[in-house]
Parts: structure tokens; sequence; C-alpha cells
């Protein structure tokens, strides 16, 4: 059997490990939603600081002994979920009161159950845990959204970006955080598509707040306005040059081959082909579901894919 020293260490190593990860994967949730706060990195130490001392006050003011000795991190474990919450509602309330009910009947009762004390221990602490996950925003959007505005507000434009690449899962937030990051590169309309875009259901709109040709046209780009789109070009960009922005070739090619008699007779041979492969591959599979997931494994960061599938 463990010794009582034992199993109150690895208690400890458990819920330290918790809190320390908790803290810096809720960090720029933090940083942002309490900056009016003067909340700063050193804020967010100060609190783990604090939340790791009130276990060992609890643990010795309740008496909980060995067998329900996690109990005393269950406060401290709620506490964090509650200040990680960026939007404290009804369902926060009730999952925090359900938490404190059980935790208040399993201080006063302690019930003798059948389970080993390191045992009893860990699945208090697991039971905690989920408490806490559920209390709190573990929402990677969310983090994601935060990750990004941290960068912006840093001027580091190439960060935002890097952030969130590894799922297809976007909001509108997300979205205009990734546009406003391009617009100040300078690489929206040859890098939009190459990110998720907003679904059906949403508005497929850039949100800039000042004017910029860029955004109005890759607007158009999003709403599949081709026509209003080569009518407006001509405006901003020299349509016979070779370095137009590689969506803007795109959707020219896709434009001409789509129109009687276009505006703009744009020629490129290199997007030309990739287009006639794009629509080769298109038809290569009966099943259109087939279609939409192979041409995306292929095209997915070009305004073929968009249009067409999208």
């Amino acid at each position: 059997m463990l010794s009582e020293k034992l199993i109150k260490i690895v208690g400890w190593i458990f819920f330290i490990l918790l809190l320390i990860g908790y803290c810096v994967f809720q960090r720029p949730l933090l940083l942002n939603t309490y900056a009016d706060y003067g909340v700063s990195d050193l804020t967010i130490v100060c609190l783990a600081v604090v939340l790791c001392l009130l276990p060992y006050s609890l643990a010795h003011r309740l008496k909980l002994g060995t067998a329900w000795y996690s109990l005393a991190f269950w406060p401290s474990m709620a506490i964090v979920a509650i200040i990680c919450n960026e939007h404290i509602g009804w369902r926060t309330i009730a999952l925090t009161a359900a938490m404190l009910a059980v935790w208040l009947y399993l201080v006063i009762k302690r019930p003798s159950l059948q389970f080993k004390p390191f045992n009893l221990n860990l699945w208090s602490l697991i039971v905690a845990a989920i408490f806490c996950y559920t209390i709190g925003n573990t929402d990677l959007l969310t983090h994601y959204r935060h990750q990004m505005q941290r960068h912006l507000m840093a001027g580091d434009y190439e960060k935002v970006l890097q952030v969130g690449t590894r799922t297809s899962d976007v909001d509108s937030a997300l979205f205009n955080l990734r546009a406003t990051a391009m617009i100040n590169t300078h690489q929206l309309a040859d890098k939009l598509f190459h990110y998720p875009v907003l679904d059906k259901y949403q508005t497929s709109n850039i949100k800039y707040q000042t004017s910029d040709p860029d955004v109005m046209l890759c607007n158009l780009l999003l709403q599949k306005k081709l026509n209003d789109f080569a009518r407006l070009l001509p405006h901003f960009y020299d349509t016979g040059s070779q370095s137009l922005p590689q969506h803007y070739k795109e959707a020219l090619i896709l434009y001409k081959s789509r129109t009687t008699n276009p505006q703009i007779n744009y020629s490129n041979t290199i997007v030309e082909t990739n287009y006639a492969d794009f629509l080769a591959e298109k038809k290569h599979y009966a099943s259109p579901a087939e279609s939409k997931r192979r041409c995306y494994d292929l095209y997915s960061n070009t305004y073929f894919w968009y249009y067409y599938f999208h």
C-alpha cells in the first residue's frame, strides 16, 4: 500500500501539472479578457501561486486526512475554470453550483467507499478535472481568436496567419482576423483561399474598417459575382499584366470560360492549364462527394475549388 505521504505527493503533482497546463492554455484568453484590469503574465503567475497555496490551507483546516485529501484541490480548480470563462452564463453557474454541492457533500459526509486511498484520490481529481473542463472555456476557435488578437496588437501579422492552420473550422472572427493580417501584409488577393472560408450559412464578407480595393474585389469573389469583379478590376489593376495577384488570375480565367462575350480577354498558360486539370479531376469521379473531397486535396488553395464546391 502506498504511504500517506506518497499519496499526497502524487496528488500535488497531478494538481500542479493540471493548473500550470490550464493557465498556459488559457493565457491568451486571460490577457485579452482582463486587459482592462491590467492583467499580465506576472498576474497569471501570482494567481497560480495563490491557487496552489489554497489547497494547503484547506487540507489542514478541514482535516481531510489521506482518503479524501484531493478534495482540497477542488476549490482552486473551480476558481481557475470560472476565471478562464469568457462569458459566464447560466450553464457555467449551474455547473459551478453542481460542483460546489458535490464538494460540500463529500467534505461533510466523507462517505466510506470501497476504494484504496490512492484510487479514491485519483478518481476525485479526475471528477474535478471534468468539472473544470466543462465549466471553463475550452473552445479551440475562441483560443485561436485570442491568440490572433494578441499577435495583431503586437503587429506580428505572419504569426496571426500561423494560428489554427491545422483545423478547417472557422468562424466570422477568425476569418476577419486572418483577412486583416493578409491586408496588412498585402497577401489578401494571393492567399485568401489558402485558408478556411466561412460557409454558406455565415456572411462571406471581409469586414475591414478602411476602404481597400482588394477587400472590395475579394468580397465580390466570395459572393461569386464574376461579372462585377471583371467590371471593377481594371479600375485598380492592369489586367494585361502577368503580375496580377493569384486569385485574380484564377477568377479571370473562370470568368472568361463562363462568359460568352467577356469584357476582359485575359490569358495565362499556367493558370489555364491548372484550371483544365481541375475540371478534369472534377469530372473524373461519379460521386459529387468524392469529387469534392479529391479536388479539395489538390486544389483547396485555389479560387476554382471555392467557386465550384464551397
